[in-house]
């Protein structure tokens, strides 16, 4: 009698997954950034790339830290994909550095080498989650055709937000995935160790902060100097707070007549103003609007014989300034700086002379950056920059004068020039300046 032994197989290894939590974590980073990416520059969706941007630096110790988990528990290695969008987020953060002095060329292909691996960030973490969460027994070859699937899907976001250079890098890099989907399957001699997968990890962080530190510090014109808003170099020439000293007397009324002609003065300047920043953002959404069709090979409508419609704002803001400081000579004996109300006049007249100077350099810098396309970039952040700061300076400004512009005696003198101040501050609180 003979007796059969069934053989059995020895159970499969289970498969070594990346951490969920690691997943769920870089998915939401990646569809963030990439919104942030091609998002208008609205201070909602970039806020963690301008106010906000050392939270890229607390993704670097996130990513470190969960690093350091993973590899606790022999899973680093397969997680290494998962740390390129925490390791890109610093790089992103100054987006506009690394194409900053560069030729359209170069920029476009910085650009579009960023977008890419932006592009590809999420649709790598969907394949990944589904490959080793959903169906851990998917082949390399169908893991390929899933992200070409997903790139296909964002040509909508390029056609929408960017342009046809985006869509041929999108082009490119689905070629890219079929091309690696129908190669035979190559045998591997081994894979990354999880201490060579720690020390890649650490050199990616390393390389990532030095990234951040070098463009963000770096030495030499920012972003299209003299825009003191952007540059660290130019403090020196905001407008200086203490231009006009403010009494220490109790606000009262003056004559009607003179309330009249300061009313009248203060309602001028705000006007100067107001009508100086319409210049400021005619050029500054103009210029955008040109350079990113430059970089992008887009067509977005752009107002016809901006520059000169910009230009005319500021020579009618003069015009109506000058106006308002022949009724302010006029004030000078009745209402002079020493009276909390003579004070605030005296402010709103050397602000608004300050900011005229301002906008003469700005005509001639911006006329030097619009000979060459990559110019263009500098031309927007120099106008987008000065629109910003003029409405937070002005702000600062007028809390000196909290006593005065606080008093119901003097409302209705005040009141229209505050009301005008808080409006041209609003006009770019919500709007991100050099992204």
């Amino acid at each position: 009698m003979s007796i059969v032994i069934d053989h059995v197989e020895p159970a499969a290894a289970p498969a070594v997954r990346p951490p969920a939590w690691l997943i769920a974590a870089t998915a939401t980073l990646a569809v963030a950034t990439l919104v942030m990416a091609v998002a208008e520059t609205s201070l909602w969706k970039h806020y963690l790339i301008d106010r906000g941007e050392y939270y890229s630096l607390a993704g670097l110790v996130f990513i470190t830290i969960a690093g350091i988990a993973a590899h606790r528990q022999r899973r680093l290695a397969v997680s290494m994909p998962l740390a390129l969008p925490w390791l890109l987020f610093p790089v992103i953060t100054q987006g506009d550095q690394l194409i900053d002095h560069l030729t359209i060329n170069q920029m476009r292909a910085i650009s579009h080498v960023l977008l890419g691996a932006l592009f590809a960030a999420p649709v790598a973490v969907v394949v990944i989650g589904v490959r080793y969460l959903a169906a851990p027994r998917v082949s390399p070859r169908a893991s390929w055709l899933w992200g070409a699937a997903l790139l296909a899907a964002e040509i909508w976001i390029a056609y929408r937000f960017l342009g046809l250079l985006m869509i041929v890098t999108l082009g490119i890099m689905i070629a890219a995935c079929l091309t690696l989907a129908w190669m035979p399957p190559r045998r591997t001699r081994g894979t990354w160790t999880e201490r060579r997968a720690l020390v890649l990890l650490f050199a990616g962080v390393a390389m990532s902060f030095g990234l951040y530190v070098g463009y963000k510090n770096r030495p030499g014109a920012y972003q299209g100097s003299p825009a003191y808003y952007m540059d660290p170099t130019q403090q020196d020439a905001a407008y200086s707070l203490t231009a006009v000293a403010v009494p220490d007397d109790a606000a009262v009324r003056p004559p009607e007549t003179v309330a009249l002609q300061a009313r009248a003065a203060l309602a001028g300047y705000g006007e100067a103003l107001e009508r100086l920043l319409d210049g400021y953002y005619i050029a500054d959404r103009n210029y955008n609007y040109a350079f990113h069709n430059a970089l992008f090979l887009r067509h977005t409508p752009v107002l016809p014989d901006f520059r000169n419609l910009a230009i005319a704002r500021t020579r009618e803001a003069a015009a109506i300034a000058a106006h308002a400081d022949a009724v302010h000579e006029a004030l000078r004996d009745d209402l002079p700086p020493s009276t909390p109300l003579g004070a605030l006049v005296a402010e709103a007249r050397e602000y608004t002379a300050f900011n005229l100077r301002r906008a003469a350099i700005l005509e001639r810098m911006s006329g030097e950056f619009e000979r060459t396309q990559a110019g263009l970039q500098h031309a927007t952040h120099l106008y987008e920059g000065e629109g910003k700061v003029l409405g937070e300076r002005l702000m600062d400004a007028l809390g000196k004068h909290r006593a005065v512009l606080a008093s119901g005696e003097l409302r209705d003198v005040t009141g229209g020039f505050e009301a005008k101040a808080i409006a041209v501050r609003e006009r770019y609180a919500n709007r991100i300046v050099g992204f």
